[in-house]
């Protein structure tokens, strides 16, 4: 990287709205030249998927200062035109999150729209960094119906993001990152005060059935998962009050041919 100061471009899957936004922006534009680059309504579960047929609005978005748009498509849509299209420059990393809740286990990794924010910088060679706070489930469901935090929660967020959004950045220094690798970080609940940084793998975690039925027809409700918990993968490592930190690599996908 010739430019000291990097570039970095922040994206989510939780919407331009979120509170733990804010803080992440705290934080990383200490870290950089910071563009925020972010859905206008939230994104959860999409994935990699990109909006092919409709057309996509961008809007203008000033946050804490950070040059930004409102973009009505998902985080692979947000990560893509931003690079390709709305910065002066394409970035030197791309951060997604911080994300409500936890991206843990293969099932749960492939469906995450806050990495397929980086899946999509990584295929345009471009290394990126997920970050996920998991939440006791008190917190979780308060988000979930009011769309807002307990103010001694955002108390909480605040004073724990601000100490473990650094340390990952320590941890995992620009020139250290492959540019098709995306690092899966997943910080525990805020009842542990004193994680460590924990390589993990990632979990064989898996679900089932997604949808209940109702009147008119099917909404969300995961109803079913089986969560890996043998030693050192990602979600056992958050039980255990540390900061998981799980290898994404595009390089290993297609790597060899297997014969059956």
């Amino acid at each position: 990287m010739n430019n000291p100061i990097p570039n970095i471009l922040l994206s989510n899957d939780d919407s331009f709205d979120s509170p733990i936004l804010d803080i992440t922006l705290e934080v990383l534009k200490n870290m950089g030249n910071l563009y925020v680059a972010v859905p206008e309504e939230e994104q959860s579960w999409k994935g990699k998927s990109m909006t092919r047929l409709n057309p996509i609005e961008v809007s203008p978005l000033s946050l804490k200062g950070a040059l930004g748009w409102k973009i009505t498509g998902t985080p692979a849509d947000c990560t893509n035109l931003a690079m390709h299209q709305l910065m002066p420059c394409m970035p030197d990393i791309v951060v997604s999150g911080t994300n409500i809740g936890k991206n843990v286990g293969a099932g749960f990794v492939f469906s995450s729209g806050t990495i397929g924010a980086c899946l999509e910088a990584n295929i345009s060679g471009i290394p990126a960094i997920a970050l996920s706070q998991e939440l006791a489930k008190d917190d979780f469901m308060h988000w979930y119906e009011n769309r807002s935090f307990r103010p001694e929660t955002i108390l909480k967020l605040k004073n724990t993001l601000q100490k473990n959004i650094p340390a990952v950045w320590q941890q995992f220094p620009l020139h250290s990152i492959d540019p098709r690798t995306t690092w899966n970080i997943n910080f525990p609940e805020m009842s542990f005060t004193d994680p460590k940084i924990v390589y993990t793998k990632t979990g064989q975690s898996y679900y089932g059935n997604c949808f209940s039925k109702e009147e008119k027809g099917y909404k969300f409700s995961l109803k079913d998962a089986t969560i890996d918990k043998t030693p050192l993968t990602d979600d056992k490592t958050l039980q255990e009050g540390n900061i998981s930190a799980s290898l994404l690599d595009l390089r290993t996908f297609g790597g060899q041919i297997t014969k059956v």
